[in-house]
């Protein structure tokens, strides 16, 4: 029944036609300033084209993200009748919002109902409903597989961020120490650290050149996860603590819950005590 209301193939054509009218008429102001050879005014033009594609892109996928939500909600809770209802009509109220390109308005409607209906459901996925930012590092000891993963949790968002419990961010088959911990309510701007004790998985632990965790001790990993309104953006900081040069670096971060990622981390070439830093948009799950 929910399924029946998401937005419609004609919907998301009108996102499409909304950015293309955007475009059309930027690009004719630029094409009648560059006929009158008024190069700042074109230039102008540009940059306003891109400031109001930038707005409109923040708005649709801030709609998405919201739409995404209520459709994780929906499959990972009980609805009673009221809810139902208020969510097809809020759906309802949207899809007309968006018909009119009102996308911003569209996400507003779907955020306000999403909090409405996250008031009794504290057990879901922190990092689908929630906003703030979490980061972490890996710190290990020497000759040793065991190490210590420091996490902090801030909140980014102008709202009390609930309390939840959070799994040691690692990757499968490592374990952990303990295995959950609870991050307390924080106000706006608060922020909490935890530190888990970490041993990587058999193979992860083989010393040998080229192995899996075999430059856990060449490189520093720190890992940054930034749950917005439209999205999750992970920032993955690199350093080659090394005096040797490295190529062809792939990392495969930790991603959470409920988010895939299309491509991975790669740097060509890392020169001795350098710092890289790669930044990629994560999707939610459909």
């Amino acid at each position: 029944m929910y399924d029946g209301v998401m937005p419609t193939q004609s919907d998301l054509r009108a996102q499409v036609t909304r950015l293309n009218l955007v475009l059309d008429e930027h690009i004719q102001l630029i094409q009648e300033a560059i006929l009158e050879k008024d190069v700042r005014f074109a230039k102008k033009n540009i940059r306003q084209a891109r400031e109001d594609i930038g707005v409109l892109s923040g708005h649709i996928g801030k709609m998405q993200r919201a739409i995404r939500m209520l459709h994780s909600l929906m499959r990972d809770r009980a609805t009673s009748e009221d809810e139902l209802l208020d969510i097809l009509l809020t759906m309802k109220t949207a899809e007309t919002l968006i018909m009119r390109s009102a996308f911003d308005e569209s996400a507003l409607q779907l955020e306000r109902l999403i909090e409405h209906l996250l008031a009794n459901s504290a057990a879901l996925n922190p990092f689908i409903f929630f906003q703030f930012w979490m980061g972490v590092e890996a710190r290990w000891e020497a000759n040793s597989d065991q190490g210590q993963l420091l996490v902090r949790i801030e909140n980014t968002s102008n709202v009390v961020l609930p309390g939840f419990n959070i799994k040691a961010p690692v990757p499968p088959n490592w374990r952990a120490l303990p295995i959950t911990q609870p991050v307390d309510r924080l106000q706006p701007g608060e922020s909490m650290d935890l530190v888990f004790i970490i041993t990587p998985s058999a193979m992860a632990a083989i010393r040998e050149f080229g192995a899996p965790g075999s430059l856990q001790e060449k490189l520093n990993v720190q890992t940054g996860y930034d749950l917005r309104p439209d999205g999750l953006r992970m920032t993955c900081r690199v350093e080659n603590a090394s005096d040797e040069a490295m190529n062809d670096v792939l990392l495969v971060p930790w991603v959470p819950p409920g988010w895939s990622c299309k491509s991975w981390p790669f740097f060509r070439y890392l020169s001795p005590k350098s710092v890289e830093i790669s930044t990629l948009d994560l999707e939610l799950k459909k």
